[in-house]
């Protein structure tokens, strides 16, 4: 990854948004929310092997896994979608 570790989820999302190619962004655009558990395997692993599977240290307390970043990353990406 050419711009260092995500320090943050914003930061993280920038970097798949940036990473994301205009097919990627128009097929999550049209998925129902209900149904993005589906993209798990998919896109959800792509986005854990952008990262190099990075972890988020939330608040200092504990981290994260990367299936739940991956996650999270996923459906803020998915809401900025919808509304733009």
């Amino acid at each position: 990854m050419g711009s260092g570790t995500p320090k943050n989820i914003d930061d993280a999302v920038s970097v798949v948004m940036d990473a994301m190619s205009s097919d990627q962004k128009e097929h999550l655009r049209q998925i129902p929310e209900e149904n993005l558990i589906d993209e798990h395997f998919g896109f959800g692993m792509w986005i854990r092997n952008l990262l190099g599977h990075w972890v988020l240290a939330v608040e200092g307390e504990y981290l994260a896994h990367p299936d739940d970043i991956s996650s999270e990353i996923t459906e803020i990406i998915w809401q900025r979608l919808q509304n733009e």
